[in-house]
Order: structure tokens, then sequence, then C-alpha cells
């Protein structure tokens, strides 16, 4: 298999980049015209240019506000500044410079919103242009009186929004929260706590409340990493309440604590130096003489090692007295900072699928029938019915991929009038099907036909003849064990779940949600059920053909039965009869007849789908299991497996020995009402091409009532 790629970055960076030169060139000619006095003097050219950026700052606005993450990169940040700056000198120079004052508040209101650099930024644009076109005796005051505006009203807004949002638990606008999401301070203020917020909290609040009780301390702070990289007072307890810096954001590059990040280990000092610097969470002088540091690293990583899981937070707890933290409060403080992140983690993975009782109850009976069944193939069946009956879908599929043979199949599909298709192999060049694969990562989107690649799902020749060729949305979830993007290379992938709409109707969070735990849990069980199968498999193949033996072919028929039943499908079973073996014995001994067998069970394994059943159905006779088959379709593969052992001459020591089939054919339920009869039937077709001469091939639907009664 090809080496795994990012396929998010392989289609998108370039766009990305493009983006970014576009708004560069843009705004160089914005600023050009700008100094030519183009907008006061209107002109075609300085309509354009502010269209164009006009229409750039509404459409990153209106990706910013209907994207899942409220979250800026710096570059996006300075973007942004720019784009807000370059309109409002359009105005001013529209206005005749007489608007200049309202950048007093501009400033103040981007180092709110996008930050010190951004805001920085738009300062030294408006500085230069004011410098350089604006020439009057009050400029320097005006300089002076925008930096100083921009400075204190900054940092009084920014200091209030770090007060507003420094409870990191209120709610997200994210309904797949990621960790870093959790830890944003950046919060919408007025909406209420869900109730698992509420329960996180209680239950952090309650931990340090038994932390307290256990430990004779003074404070006891939990410090949470901000999606910004700083970090923030989540919660504590103080004898001082009043003296705790409640709403600070700071980076910990030296000192204690410094080197509990640096080190990812605890830390405890009993003579403080440098109380500024180590004591930064209160506002005044407290005599604290002890102080216990230690981190909280990610629990979602439990298969990392320690040294490279990522630090989110900080447990501190400090004393008044010398000496008080020996042993056993270092087990209690390491015992309480696992209870948190066992928190954390729970939280996370109970807010990333946020279900309704109808998805929770799909999701309980799917658990169910996985722990009632030990066949792969019906916990395929399982997962497709499960999504096909939670999740609205034109169309629901499943592809399943063979790690060994580097090949993925195309295996279920919820049209049954085109089951037929079942069985075929997916091509690997640009499928979205393997995209997923290779990435091992979902892959979801609302409008397929406006993408220039990956735009076939299964390939053309299949997309075509599923019809699927012009549907809109489309949900491709890879069945995997881990949550995508944190799997290592080793993770095994069994293949992918593909949904699709025909109009455009995204698939939200929550169904997002209910497909990732669907697929997840599967991928457990196949995973276990898999390495049971391998010493399993030893006992259900035959010795001399690698067929599957006769027990084994009893119980695929029984599933397949079950499974025709409960999608309106027909299928067919073929026995087949080596003619004239005895003969071949009698004359060249039963290692010759061995050979034969062997020879004839290849055949069987080459000529035939992935889907169907071979067996080894005792002595010289063989059985093939046709899922989704009527009798037409029956006729041709049992003529092509003629054809295959006509075509491959069997020579053994030299000498050519000829090989022909009889065949007997039935199909389920138009020729029988069970499995048991089926078979009864098959083998009386059997019976009637071998009275008829031997190598030749007869449906059970075309004996005559005469034959049959004979």
């Amino acid at each position: 298999m090809k080496k795994s790629t990012d396929f998010k970055s392989k289609i998108n960076f370039s766009n990305y980049i493009l983006g970014k030169v576009f708004v560069v060139v843009l705004s160089v000619l914005v600023l050009a015209l700008i100094y030519k006095n183009s907008f006061q003097d209107i002109n075609v050219y300085s309509i354009l240019a502010g269209l164009l950026l006009i229409s750039s700052l509404g459409y990153k606005s209106t990706n910013y506000l209907s994207s899942s993450t409220r979250n800026l990169s710096l570059i996006d940040q300075l973007e942004f500044a720019l784009l807000f700056t370059l309109v409002f000198e359009i105005i001013v120079e529209i206005s005749g410079n007489s608007l200049f004052p309202l950048s007093y508040i501009l400033l103040p209101v981007i180092v709110l919103g996008l930050g010190w650099h951004a805001a920085g930024l738009s300062f030294v644009i408006i500085s230069v242009l004011q410098i350089t076109k604006f020439q009057s005796t009050s400029l320097a005051s005006q300089i002076v009186i925008l930096l100083i505006s921009t400075l204190v009203l900054g940092y009084l807004l920014k200091g209030n929004k770090i007060v507003w949002g420094s409870n990191i638990f209120k709610k997200n606008t994210d309904k797949n929260i990621a960790v870093q999401s959790i830890l944003s301070g950046n919060i919408a203020n007025g909406e209420e706590d869900s109730d698992n917020l509420k329960a996180l909290r209680a239950d952090i609040n309650n931990t340090l409340e038994i932390l307290s009780n256990l430990i004779q301390s003074h404070s006891i702070l939990f410090y949470m990493k901000m999606d910004d990289g700083l970090y923030a007072i989540a919660d504590f307890i103080s004898e001082n309440e009043d003296s705790i810096d409640k709403g600070q954001r700071v980076s910990f590059r030296s000192g204690y604590l410094g080197w509990v990040l640096k080190t990812k280990t605890p830390v405890l000092i009993t003579s403080i130096k440098n109380v500024r610097q180590n004591l930064i969470y209160y506002t005044k002088d407290i005599p604290v003489r002890s102080l216990y540091a230690a981190p909280l690293l990610m629990k979602l990583e439990k298969n990392t090692p320690e040294s490279k899981r990522e630090v989110i937070g900080i447990l501190i707890i400090d004393s008044m007295d010398k000496n008080v933290f020996g042993d056993k409060e270092k087990l209690i403080v390491s015992l309480i900072s696992d209870r948190i992140g066992e928190i954390i983690d729970r939280f996370q993975l109970s807010e990333q699928a946020k279900l309704s009782t109808q998805e929770l109850n799909s999701f309980y009976d799917f658990t169910q029938k996985l722990n009632s069944t030990d066949s792969v193939d019906a916990v395929m069946d399982h997962i497709l019915d499960t999504l096909g009956d939670s999740i609205e879908a034109d169309f629901a599929g499943i592809s399943e991929f063979n790690d060994e043979e580097g090949v993925s199949t195309l295996t279920r599909i919820s049209y049954k009038d085109k089951s037929h298709i079942e069985g075929n192999e997916i091509p690997y060049t640009d499928t979205l099907t393997w995209l997923v694969h290779e990435g091992k990562n979902y892959f979801n989107t609302d409008n397929l036909s406006a993408r220039t690649k990956y735009k076939s799902i299964f390939g053309k020749e299949i997309d075509f003849a599923l019809g699927v060729k012009n549907m809109k949305s489309v949900l491709i979830y890879p069945i995997i064990e881990k949550i995508p993007g944190e799997q290592d290379e080793d993770t095994s992938l069994f293949g992918s779940v593909v949904l699709g709409r025909n109009d455009r109707v995204p698939f939200d969070d929550s169904e997002i949600g209910l497909a990732r735990i669907i697929c997840s849990e599967a991928a457990k069980f196949i995973k276990t059920s898999l390495g049971h199968q391998k010493v399993k498999e030893l006992s259900l193949r035959d010795g001399l053909t690698g067929l599957y033996n006769y027990r084994h072919f009893q119980e695929m028929l029984d599933y397949t039965i079950a499974h025709s039943d409960r999608y309106d499908e027909k299928a067919s079973l073929i026995l087949i009869d080596v003619d004239n073996l005895k003969e071949v014995n009698d004359s060249y001994g039963h290692q010759a007849g061995d050979s034969i067998l062997s020879f004839v069970g290849k055949v069987l394994v080459e000529s035939l789908r992935k889907i169907d059943v071979q067996a080894r159905y005792g002595g010289d006779e063989f059985a093939v299991i046709l899922p989704n088959t009527n009798k037409r379709g029956s006729l041709v593969v049992a003529q092509k497996i003629k054809s295959s052992i006509k075509n491959m001459p069997f020579k053994f020591k030299g000498d050519e020995i000829n090989i022909t089939l009889s065949i007997g054919i039935s199909t389920y339920p138009d020729n029988a009402p069970d499995g048991e009869i089926l078979v009864e039937r098959a083998d009386r077709a059997l019976y009637e091409s071998k009275n008829q001469g031997k190598d030749k091939l007869v449906h059970y639907q075309d004996i005559s009532l005469e034959e049959l009664g004979s």
C-alpha cells in the first residue's frame, strides 16, 4: 500500500497559498490607489478594487462564522486586520481625513477581537499613511494619541475579555469538541452551560475539595492550557480568594512552573525564591513557604510514552508551613491529577458525539448485535443496517480493505436492484474511498460536483453503474479502531462506510459522531474477531484443497439464506462433481486424484467473486454458494467454471489428463423454501447432469416433471 498522506493538506494547500497571495496583491493595489487619491476621485479602478476588498473581507468573515472553530491562526488574524484597516483607510480618504479620529476606537477593538499582533500591523499601516499623505501641525499628537488609545483601551478591553472568558468550561460552539477546543477561553458570553459542562465543572471542583480535605494547604489551583498556548486558572480553592489573580493568562517559560512544563515532572519547593515569578497567581505578597506542582498529561494518549504526551494543565498546592508535603501528599496529588485527567477525558468523549435518544438507542442495539455474533460479515451487515436506519441518506455502502492483498472491494450497498455490483474491486487512482483508506481519516462534503480532484467515490465505472456519480453530499468514514487523526502508522483499517445524499444537505456533527463510534466499535470487534478467525480458519478449511469444509459450508449456507430473506434477494447453490475421478485414481494412483481436486479448488477460487463461498462438499464433490444471484446469473457462473477448467489443461507426470465437470444448480427461494431443500434440489440437478452423459450443467428449474418423477 502506498504511503499514507494527509488528503486535507493535499487538496487544500494550493488554494490556501493562492488565497494569501491574492490578499497581498490586492492590498498592495489598494494602497497604491490610496496614495493616488483614487478613492476620493472615484474611477473604475478604485470601484473594482473596493468591491474586491469588501468581497474578500465578506468571504473570510462568512467562512469564519460558518466554521466549527472560533480560533484564528496568527496569519488569519493579521489578514483580517489588514483588510479591516484598508477598508477604514478608504473611508478616511473619502471623508478627507475627517474620520481619522475613529481610529482611536478601531485599534482597541482590533486588539480585543484579533490580538496585539494584528493591532500592531494596523497601527503601522495607519501611521505610515497618515505621515506620508496628510501633513498637518497636529500630526505628531494624532499619532501619539493613537498609540496611547491603542495601548490603554486595548489593555482594558483585552483584560476584561480575559476575565469574562477565564472560566474555560463554558459552552463551546463546536459539537465535536477536541481537547484544545475544550480549553479555549475565547468563549461566547450569555450562553448557558450544557449538562455535560456543568457536570465537568462540578466534578473538577469536587476533586479539588477532596484534595483540600486530604492535604493541609493554603491554596490549590488548577491551571489549564488555552488554545493560544497560554495558561489560565480553571478552578481554585484558597483561604485568600480575593488575592488570586483569576483572570490572568500566563506563559510559564521559567521558574518552578516552567520547569514542570519542560520536564513533565512534579516539583517540590520548600524555600521559595523570586516570589513574584513563582507565586504569579497571587495579586499581593502571601508568605507561602512550601509549594508542590504536578503536570497534567493528556489522558487520551494512553499508548504514547509519557515523555511525548502533551501537558494540558498544572495542579499547584501551596502552604504557609514548611516541609508539609511528604511522600503521602505527593501520592495523593498524583492520584488527583489522574482523576482530573479522566474527568476531562470522559467529557471530551461525551462531547465528541452528541447523540440524540434515538441515536443512543441505535448504538446500544448495535453493541448488542456485536455481542451476539462472531462473524465479520454479520458485523458489516449490522453497520449498514444501523447507520442506514439512524442517518437519513439516499445511498449507503461498505468497502472492505484486504491488507494482505492491498485491494479494496465494494461488498455491500443499499440499492437492492444494484446488488450484482457487490464484489467489484475499487480502482486505486483518484477515488475518495482510497483517499480515506490512505489518510485513515474521514471525508465529508456537501458539494461533491464542485471538486476538481477526487470526485469519484468508487471509481467512474462503479459510480456510473450505481448511479451515484451525481451525488451531492457524501460522508466516507473509515472502519478504524482509533479516532481519525490520532492513529499511528500501524493502525489497522478494515474498510469504510459510504453515505450519500442526492441533495446538498450536509452531514452534521451528530451524524458524523454516530458514524465514528459505530465504526470504532465495529473495528475493535473485527480486530479481535480476525485474531480468533486465524486460529478458527484452520479448522474450517479442507487440508487438501484449501477450500472451506463441509461444516463451514453449512454455516455459510444458513447465513446466506438469512441474508437473502432480510434483503429480499435471491441466492444460488452450485454442486460440482469431478467426472471419472475413480478411473484416474485407478490409472495414475490416488496422488493424481488428489492433485486434480487441488487443481479444481484453485480454479474455483480464481473464477469466482470474493463474496462467493467455495467448499469441498465431500469426496470428489464441490459446492459453491452464490449470494444475490438468480438462475440466469448462476448459469453464467457455472459455464465460466467449466470454461476455466477446459482452458487450463492439467498435466500429471508429463501426461495430460482431461478433466470434465458435472454441475447441478438450484436457486433460493425460487426452487426451495430453505437451505436443506435447496441442497436436495441442487443434488437432484447434479444427478440429472450426470445422467445426461456427464460434462453437463443442469438447473433444477429446467428439469421436466417427467424427469423429476423418474
